[in-house]
């Protein structure tokens, strides 16, 4: 007899997990032991994630594999978020449910996490968390972060550090798997868009160089943080420098509006700020054509290195977060940030990216991460916590 595919939910809820998981979703969706779900609710419809899916599958078979927890998220506030939130947590519960799903996947450290996570603990539904134990002290997703990795089962971190961290807050040996960073997949084998192609997508006759691809999110963890003057100081700095620059939306956090607003009134007034909402499944190209990253995007500090481009980091919103040699970081402000574009983009720097090893692995994490997802059904729901030698707040050995 046959034995039964293993149910497996994958949940996405934007673009900044969307790119990482593309390669994960592609492995679980080819596997001929998994039935695979993909659940979505802050900001796809379907037809929009499906378009965005990686195309290793046809629409029809992801269509068929997605399930709506909510409809798309109109604005981001802290209200919204807070009724989005009751939506998902209550539709994921049904849909775990429904759908007899054997194990969730997860990835970082997302507000949305909140309300997913809790209904597979309590209806006993193993988690596997990817990309615990990292550090951004600038944004709320820091908190989030740490809250999932103790209510998850397996965790497939990026890194070593990240792995010591987990342990730090009394995660067993062997639930924590180095599996390095799945969105590096994607881009080990990227060939760069040839300008003419990229001139073609960005609606502009030429591309001018340097090129510049800019990312920038709320900091979240800055109270009334100004932080659309942060976003358009940043945009004028990088514009200073470069011919081109290509801006993506920022992720669907607090403050998000008031962002997308400044870039799109600045873009209006100058035509070399080409605003998109998302590169989808040409940002692995388009990164490794771009001459520098620039922003507060996990994409400079983690992505970039892969594809040997610089990459300037600005303000506190990675802060703490392991990086290669390639990246340059910069205080918020036009002056800080256009002074650090210089820097990433001398002979120098360049020389640096170029031989920069990419601390977060060589892209080879899905089929690890497939093995992982297969075996967390099979594990025991007691995780015991582990305790490390007691230590005196002076950072003594105590007794133990």
């Amino acid at each position: 007899m046959t034995a039964a595919p293993l149910a497996v939910a994958v949940f996405v809820g934007t673009r900044a997990d969307l790119g990482p998981l593309s390669p994960v979703l592609e492995v679980l969706q080819a596997a001929d032991d998994v039935a695979l779900r993909v659940l979505t609710g802050v900001m796809y419809a379907v037809d929009d994630l499906v378009a965005a899916l990686p195309a290793s599958a046809s629409a029809h078979e992801w269509r068929e594999a997605v399930v709506p927890l909510a409809d798309p998220m109109e604005e981001v506030t802290a209200a919204a978020q807070l009724e989005q939130g009751a939506l998902i947590a209550r539709a994921t519960g049904l849909a775990l449910s429904e759908q007899r799903v054997d194990v969730l996947v997860v990835l970082g450290d997302r507000w949305e996490l909140l309300y997913v996570v809790p209904p597979a603990v309590l209806l006993g539904v193993p988690v596997v968390h990817l990309h615990g134990g990292e550090v951004t002290e600038g944004a709320v997703d820091e908190r989030v972060r740490h809250a999932v990795t103790k209510l998850a089962d397996q965790h497939c971190v990026a890194s070593e550090d990240a792995g010591a961290r987990l342990r730090q807050l009394g995660e067993p040996a062997d639930r924590i798997h180095v599996t390095g960073a799945p969105g590096l997949d994607r881009l080990a084998g990227a060939v760069p868009m040839p300008d003419a192609e990229l001139a073609a997508l960005l609606g502009v006759e030429t591309v001018e160089r340097p090129l510049g691809l800019f990312t920038y999110h709320p900091p979240t963890a800055q109270a009334d943080a100004p932080v659309g003057e942060w976003a358009r100081e940043a945009a004028e700095a990088a514009l200073a420098v470069c011919g081109t620059v290509v801006a993506t939306h920022p992720g669907m956090d607090d403050g998000r509006d008031e962002v997308l607003a400044t870039l799109t009134d600045l873009a209006a007034h100058e035509p070399r700020l080409r605003l998109v909402s998302a590169l989808g499944r040409d940002y692995p190209r388009v990164l490794a054509t771009s001459d520098v990253v620039v922003g507060n995007s996990s994409s400079g500090v983690i992505e970039a290195a892969t594809v040997h481009v610089p990459a300037v980091d600005i303000g506190e919103r990675q802060r703490g977060r392991l990086r290669g040699d390639n990246v340059v970081h910069a205080d918020e402000g036009r002056v800080a940030v256009e002074a650090a574009v210089r820097s990433a983009l001398s002979p120098g720097r360049r020389e640096r990216a170029a031989a920069t090893a990419n601390p977060y692995g060589t892209g080879e994490a899905s089929t690890r991460i497939l093995d992982i997802v297969r075996s967390a059904a099979r594990a025991s729901r007691v995780k015991r916590f582990v305790d490390l030698p007691v230590r005196t707040f002076d950072g003594e050995d105590g007794p133990e």
